[in-house]
């Protein structure tokens, strides 16, 4: 079980250039640099290596750190040009330049519309802008939702050019604490604005901006839809198919997908490398004859990577399936070449690969766990395989597979409670019978889309892949539904996460080298993330807040002491999971709090609230009516919410209010006369809507 003495860059140089690349990707991003402070950089380390290649033999033989800290330097600096010239906010021909709310913009379609419950989402590339009758050519691209009664709507797909005048919203964040940077996320895929059309707000024009590969590709995977959606029966079960071929996943059902979160098997209904693999294989078997003769051994490399290449864009080529067909790339390439790879090798190129083409990549939760899932493997595979050893085949296999599941969790699992913030402690039980059901299904699928032109043979084979996926649904909301399926609500932060890094590494080393000095720094790291974990529960206990939420057309306060909390808003948000988990749960995962039925601090009096020495009033369409008090009241703050029926004007005839807060439930235009009433009045106003989530320390 000792690993190989030879240090594992000597087996994978590209090691050596993806580190430095990444710090360069992390420092640009956080810190920002200007074009002139990488020239600057750039000149220093120019500077400093000219002289080096002065002093050869014995000084470079004494003084290699030199060159390897240029070195370093050097794809640190490129890494950070990369991403600073992948962000489209700092390109000069970003539409956001130039955009003003006169303009007129001009659009094309990136793929085609998605149905949601009050319009049709799409996004789009803004490729002209009209100025002054004149066409400025831009790039960046906008979210765009269309009003569901529109009738242009029949004649938009992918590739349709939309010509509007209307002003572009830019995409903000919610503010909620701990929430999804959605506005960050978006700029990592060019998008930076969204806008709201009705019917007659936009024209199609007869113009297509589209090319003709990317057109066959839309149509292709139009085409297979059409297919899983005729012949499997069922909408959860279509649903589940679509997603499992070709990464379509609108049509999944949200309490299903949960469901697989839960018991550790969303990777099969997320297109993953996993995927690929069972491509792959299925490739190798078919064109094994191909393999005996040096001439056709091209022929069978060609075949294998244009089918694993169009999977991979039919599914959408997501960084965790770009990372399998990058590296099956390299294996296919070194097979015809009759040249072994090392794995390690593959592994890290593909990465410096993929984060050349995007280095955004390196936030992508599915990026960070493909790699994490596949170095896990490649690492432990061997010696969890060897804990046991059986007499028959079958078991072997059986172990094989468990075996597999095992070391893929050691390095995924931080990560998952970082992102995910829960352990499905039944992940093995759920991967080792949904694994081998899902590979049945995907191939099972492949061959119904061959027959699909002879229904004859295709309807039976839907049926039969019906009753699969529903027997693979069935199973995992079986197990999601036994009370210990996962340990939930778990945070814990980045540092936290990199020192659950360093213990496994540590120990690692320990129990595979022997290297018996390695275990002190094991129990130090442990020790660390146990003081810091202790030292942030601690402070959470001394905490004091309110928090206005925004959630869109909804009322959501919390009431905060120490690790407790209080709710006050629409029931709708503690009995629907999805928006509960979306909007509020994060908050209260960060701050580490649990509901309470009372709190000590905080006293209900009709419409007003009494907490930690504050008077906070909340005013909605339900409140009493207000009557003249011989003196105004004194009021800390002012909640209105769901178009409440009320004038600032006369609030300040009623009370002393230091602050007043808008929340997300009001429509916007009655906002706007909040917020002008206010600013008439020299009066200090927040909009939820607008500022993000009102959150007050006391």
């Amino acid at each position: 079980m000792l690993l190989p003495v030879v240090p594992v860059w000597k087996h994978a140089p590209f090691i050596r250039l993806l580190i430095p690349l990444m710090l360069g990707i992390m420092l640009q991003w956080y810190l920002s640099f200007s074009v002139k402070d990488l020239i600057i950089i750039a000149g220093i380390t120019v500077i400093v290596f000219l002289p080096a290649q002065l002093f050869r033999g014995y000084f470079l033989y004494r003084n290699k750190w030199v060159y390897g800290a240029v070195f370093m330097i050097m794809f640190a600096l490129f890494g950070a040009i990369i991403t600073r010239f992948s962000n489209i906010t700092h390109r000069q021909n970003w539409f956001g330049h130039l955009y003003n709310d006169s303009t007129v913009v001009v659009a094309g379609l990136s793929g085609p519309l998605v149905e949601k419950t009050n319009s049709y989402k799409a996004d789009a590339a803004v490729y002209a802008l009209v100025r002054n009758d004149s066409v400025v050519q831009t790039k960046g691209s906008i979210i765009i939702y269309f009003k569901k009664d529109s009738g242009l709507l029949s004649r938009l797909d992918h590739g349709s050019t939309v010509i509007f005048k209307k002003r572009l919203q830019a995409i903000q964040n919610s503010g909620n604490p701990g929430a999804f940077d959605y506005k960050r996320y978006c700029l990592f895929h060019g998008i930076t604005h969204q806008v709201y059309l009705t019917g007659n707000e936009f024209t199609v024009s007869i113009t297509q901006n589209r090319s003709a590969f990317t057109d066959w590709l839309q149509q292709s995977r139009k085409g297979l839809l059409e297919i899983l959606k005729k012949y499997i029966p069922g909408r959860r079960e279509a649903g589940v198919a679509e997603a499992l071929l070709i990464g379509y996943r609108d049509d999944l059902d949200r309490d299903l997908v949960q469901a697989y979160a839960n018991t550790g098997v969303i990777h099969v209904i997320a297109i993953s490398g996993m995927h690929l693999a069972m491509i792959y294989g299925l490739l190798v078997v078919v064109l094994k004859p191909l393999q005996r003769n040096a001439k056709t051994k091209w022929v069978r490399g060609v075949v294998i990577l244009s089918v694993l290449w169009l999977f991979t864009l039919l599914s959408g080529a997501g960084p965790s399936i770009l990372r399998s067909a990058v590296m099956f790339s390299f294996i296919v390439v070194g097979e015809s070449m009759r040249r072994k790879i090392s794995v390690y090798h593959t592994l890290s190129a593909s990465a410096f690969f993929l984060l050349c083409r995007n280095p955004f990549f390196l936030w992508d939760v599915g990026f960070q766990l493909s790699y994490a899932a596949v170095l896990s493997i490649i690492v432990f595979l061997r010696p969890v395989s060897r804990w046991f050893c059986f007499k028959y085949a079958f078991a072997n296999h059986i172990w094989k597979l468990v075996a597999v599941t095992l070391a893929a969790q050691i390095l995924t699992t931080p990560l998952s409670i970082y992102h995910f913030h829960q352990v499905p402690n039944l992940f093995l039980l759920s991967n080792l019978v949904i694994v081998p059901l899902s590979g049945f299904i995907l191939y099972g699928e492949i061959v119904l889309c061959l027959l699909s032109p002879f229904a004859v043979v295709a309807v039976p084979a839907g049926k039969m892949l019906a009753a699969a996926l529903r027997m693979m649904n069935d199973f995992i909301t079986f197990v999601d539904g036994i009370p210990f399926a996962v340990s939930s609500n778990i945070f814990i932060s980045v540092l936290q996460t990199c020192l659950l890094y360093i213990f496994i590494i540590t120990v690692t080393i320990w129990l595979m080298k022997a290297k018996k000095q390695i275990l002190p720094y094991a129990v130090m790291a442990l020790l660390a993330f146990a003081i810091c974990r202790a030292l942030d529960i601690g402070y959470k206990q001394k905490q004091h807040k309110l928090i206005v939420y925004n959630v869109p057309r909804h009322s959501a306060i919390d009431f905060i002491n120490g690790r407790n909390y209080c709710f006050a808003g629409d029931e709708t948000l503690t009995t629907d999971p999805f928006l509960r988990n979306f909007h509020l749960n994060p908050s209260r995962l960060l701050l580490r709090t649990q509901a309470a039925d009372s709190l000590k601090s905080l006293r209900t009096v009709s419409s007003f609230f009494y907490f930690s020495n504050r008077r906070i009033l909340l005013l909605d369409t339900t409140a009493p009516a207000l009557s003249q008090a011989a003196q105004p009241i004194d009021v800390d703050i002012i909640i209105l919410s769901k178009n409440a029926d009320v004038r600032i004007s006369r609030l300040q005839q009623l009370f002393r209010c230091r602050q007043y807060v808008f929340d997300a439930s009001s429509p916007a235009w009655k906002i706007r006369q909040w917020k002008n009433d206010c600013d008439s009045l020299h009066l200090r106003r927040h909009s939820v809507q607008e500022d993000g989530a009102f959150i007050l320390d006391l």
